[in-house]
């Protein structure tokens, strides 16, 4: 049996998303310890893929096998009682055998979260506070990412694997309450895509970057890795999309 999970989790505490061979406080270890108790067996879950230290997730999918049907309401239930309440369980679901949560993605969209007016101590781990942010400078830069692009000088991934191209369908603005609310959406992104971009549009905003240098990254066949990285709390895995 295969079962689909949509899960939310607050990252501040986790040392990222993923198993990691020294560290064992992840979301994904807690996750599989939980089930594997339920269950009575050790089991091992798939995400649609890892989310960084101290990044969040308010739909985050992952899948994993069972050799018996489950009673779903009781499942989420017991899991919900048994892990910490920094994660939530929204959902259960059986699937197909062949769903793969990471493979059978076709996009992914996440939120980064900008607060322009006041610090915010009850909201330090969830935005990044600047408050000498261009809105409008920012939101026409941010369009340069939109489309078909080679973000190899984006990302830390591994130059062994060569695929860097990735397409953003959209990065969208948003200002409420003195914060900005920046939507990408995309087929997929990479280790620290993200963060780079907005670290880029900050350093841009600052004065630091121009637009030329951005363009001329995107079209370089050379990698020349930004050193810009927004802070991980803003970032949000909003949204997994299938068939």
């Amino acid at each position: 049996m295969n079962y689909k999970l949509v899960f939310a989790y607050d990252g501040s505490k986790y040392f990222g998303y993923a198993v990691q061979k020294n560290e064992e406080h992840t979301v994904q270890a807690v996750i599989e310890k939980a089930i594997s108790t339920i269950l009575n067996k050790e089991t091992k879950i798939y995400a649609s893929g890892r989310t960084d230290r101290g990044v969040h997730a308010l739909n985050q999918v992952a899948n994993f096998h069972c050799d018996h049907p489950l009673d779903e309401a009781k499942f989420l239930r017991s899991l919900n009682k048994l892990i910490p309440n920094d994660i939530y369980f929204k959902k259960i679901t059986k699937v197909d055998e062949k769903f793969n949560a990471r493979f059978s993605a076709i996009a992914k969209e996440y939120i980064y979260i900008i607060n322009y007016k006041e610090y915010d101590p009850f909201r330090r781990a969830y935005e990044l506070l600047d408050t000498k942010i261009d809105y409008d400078l920012l939101l026409a830069t941010s369009q340069i990412f939109v489309g078909t692009h080679n973000f190899q000088s984006f990302t830390s991934k591994p130059t062994d694997d060569k695929n860097f191209v990735r397409t953003i369908y959209s990065i969208s603005f948003k200002r409420k309450e003195g914060r900005i609310y920046i939507d990408f959406k995309g087929d997929g992104f990479m280790t620290y895509m993200i963060r780079k971009i907005i670290g880029a549009l900050l350093e841009v905003n600052k004065g630091n970057l121009k637009t030329d240098e951005i363009l001329n990254l995107l079209n370089s066949k050379k990698r020349e890795i930004i050193t810009y990285t927004a802070p991980p709390e803003g970032l949000f895995l909003k949204r997994v999309y299938y068939k």
